[in-house]
């Protein structure tokens, strides 16, 4: 049974709804990117946004319901997306290939969130890893961005990389600030300001693709 909701979680719930609704977009944006260009980084952050909107949809679940349950698969998702997050970058700057032994940084997120919320019934001791986790994913796919900069995609990598960056270090506000009821729903807002950053330098970074190529295919023309 759905308990009454009060006032400020009722404000939490609508700003998460609004996150979660901008998260949508952007998977979908980076997934057509991917049907369009077949760069395996698009599809991965693809794949990284729509559990980080799953993430949030989960979170919604927790706050409407009270089911203890929700923050176990919250904190599982959360690993997730750092390991998409992580891999994309990976694939970004360096064209990697899966390897088997990866797959246990997918199975450490249930596992770990397993012991700590079900068997511990601490929620903290499985909240810390998770978020330090989905962090330090994310500043390293900033630094990837910024370290491996084209001259034609120079913008689009700065403000990619530097929201990135900054997103991360956003990321470690949770186990002392949002956790414990603070900042709610800012948090949020923060979080939708990050994701829009997000969108925006992708669309540069597509635009300036799409000039390289026209530029290119003009010159051999011209020959």
């Amino acid at each position: 049974m759905m308990q009454e909701i009060p006032p400020a979680l009722a404000g939490e719930l609508s700003a998460a709804i609004l996150e979660a609704a901008i998260t949508l977009a952007l998977s979908l944006l980076c997934a057509a990117q991917w049907r369009r260009t077949r760069q395996p980084y698009f599809g991965w952050w693809a794949l990284a946004f729509a559990l980080f909107l799953l993430r949030i949809t989960v979170i919604a679940v927790f706050i409407a319901s009270g089911d203890r349950m929700w923050l176990f698969w919250h904190q599982v998702i959360t690993g997730w997306t750092a390991v998409a997050l992580l891999w994309a970058a990976t694939v970004f700057s360096h064209a990697a290939a899966w390897k088997n032994r990866y797959w246990f940084l997918v199975a450490f997120p249930p596992l770990w969130s397993y012991i700590a919320v079900i068997k511990l019934e601490n929620f903290m001791l499985a909240a810390v890893p998770a978020v330090v986790f989905l962090s330090a994913a994310t500043l390293w796919t900033g630094f990837v961005l910024l370290r491996y900069r084209r001259d034609e995609t120079r913008g689009a990598s700065t403000l990619l990389g530097w929201t990135f960056l900054l997103w991360g270090l956003h990321h470690l506000d949770y186990t002392f600030l949002r956790a414990r009821g603070a900042w709610s729903p800012w948090g949020y807002y923060i979080d939708i300001l990050f994701l829009l950053a997000v969108g925006a330098g992708i669309l540069l970074l597509v635009n300036a693709d799409l000039a390289s190529r026209l530029q290119v295919r003009t010159l051999e023309l011209e020959q």
